[in-house]
């Protein structure tokens, strides 16, 4: 009786604390995500999927989010390879930043496609904010997707939902 007792006890934490999560499916944006039920999702302009986190308290004025970009060229996949691409790409994004620091740079599969993720950390120099970004990038058919993580580089606690966030992201033929 106390192991079934003692195997509840270890159970009851983790299902009490499971987050409920939503699919994220419009028939004219070319891809589908999951995302937690407590995070907003808005479509912005040119299609861009803005996936928002909920504040972490009152004084909370910066919400992480995850958006998602998918932009067409008939060179992309065909002529166009990712890792041909990814440096010039990293030395385009050091313009926007003070400090800029590349963290990591890991080439890797996304839906089954040559892909690139990369970490890197800043003070932007549109707002002066200190921020860590991570973004996943590849080239599938004749597109572009591009998944950005952005997060303040001092206090980051959402990580690992906005890894499960990109992670679920499968691209529509």
């Amino acid at each position: 009786m106390r192991k079934i007792l003692a195997g509840l006890l270890l159970f009851f934490p983790v299902a009490s604390f499971a987050q409920a999560w939503k699919s994220f499916n419009k028939a004219d944006i070319l891809f589908t995500a999951k995302y937690p039920a407590d995070w907003a999702n808005k479509i912005k302009e040119g299609k861009r999927v803005f996936f928002t986190s909920p504040a972490e308290g009152e004084s909370d004025d910066f919400r992480q989010n995850v958006n998602v970009s998918v932009s067409s060229d008939p060179q992309y996949g065909s002529s166009l390879k990712i890792k041909d691409v990814i440096q010039e790409i990293i030395d385009q994004v050091k313009l926007s930043f003070n400090e800029f620091n590349e963290e990591s740079r890991t080439p890797m599969k996304w839906n089954g496609i040559d892909a690139y993720e990369i970490t890197y950390s800043g003070i932007t120099k549109t707002d002066g904010i200190s921020a860590r970004i991570t973004q996943r990038l590849c080239f599938y058919k004749t597109r572009l997707y591009l998944a950005t993580y952005t997060a303040l580089k001092a206090i980051d606690v959402y990580a690992a939902v906005a890894l499960q966030i990109i992670n679920s992201i499968k691209f529509k033929p």
